[in-house]
């Protein structure tokens, strides 16, 4: 009986092990799809809530490595009054990105006042991207801190370093009433929306 026990051990053992390694195993000579190629990158996206449409757009969806990358976003005021004004920080609009080919994560990041703009019906309030990021010398891989340098540099000439960006785009704002300390948590706005777009080495 002891032996047949402790022959169903060393089955139940193998069996396992050999379910392991087929779950793991990956073929050596293969090669994964890139993340994404030109036919299937958004270059444009729009969003509507309420009497609020966000656009996040880029002009193109693949730069050239000198190219000047063409990124901004558009709100525009859909609703029934003639205007309206929002209330935002330094600006309704953040930029946030990854670049996926490394995994890189390039914060926005901005300064925090109280701002009111006026909208007229109709005609888009439009802002260009004009670079973000930021790193830490002590903290951050070596890798990426020479990526952030590079694409701080090329953010200068309006280019970025090659890869894949996917831009998770907001619009942060809410209507100002007049008074900042009553606004209302339906006055209050957060339109999220995603665009992709290459830069060729």
């Amino acid at each position: 009986m002891r032996k047949v026990m402790i022959l169903a051990m060393v089955v139940l053992t193998l069996a396992a092990a050999g379910c392991g390694e087929a779950k793991n195993a990956e073929p050596s000579s293969e090669k994964p799809e890139p993340a994404t190629s030109n036919k299937d990158i958004a270059a444009q996206a729009e969003v509507t809530e309420g009497d609020f449409v966000y656009r996040l757009v880029s002009d193109k969806k693949a730069y050239e490595s000198d190219e000047k990358v063409n990124l901004y976003a558009e709100l525009e005021y859909v609703g029934d009054q003639d205007e309206i004004q929002i209330a935002h920080s330094a600006s309704p609009f953040y930029f946030p990105m990854i670049e996926e080919t490394r995994g890189y994560e390039i914060g926005y990041m901005m300064n925090e006042p109280f701002i009111v703009t006026t909208l007229k019906k109709g005609v888009p309030l439009k802002e260009f991207y004009r670079g973000g990021g930021g790193y830490d010398e002590t903290q951050d891989p070596k890798e990426y801190v020479d990526f952030m340098k590079a694409f701080t540099e090329a953010s200068r000439k309006g280019t970025m370093p090659s890869g894949e960006y996917v831009v998770s785009g907001m619009a942060d704002f809410m209507i100002y009433t007049g008074d900042s300390g009553n606004n209302q948590e339906s006055d209050k706005y957060r339109l999220n929306t995603q665009i992709k777009f290459i830069v060729n080495k």
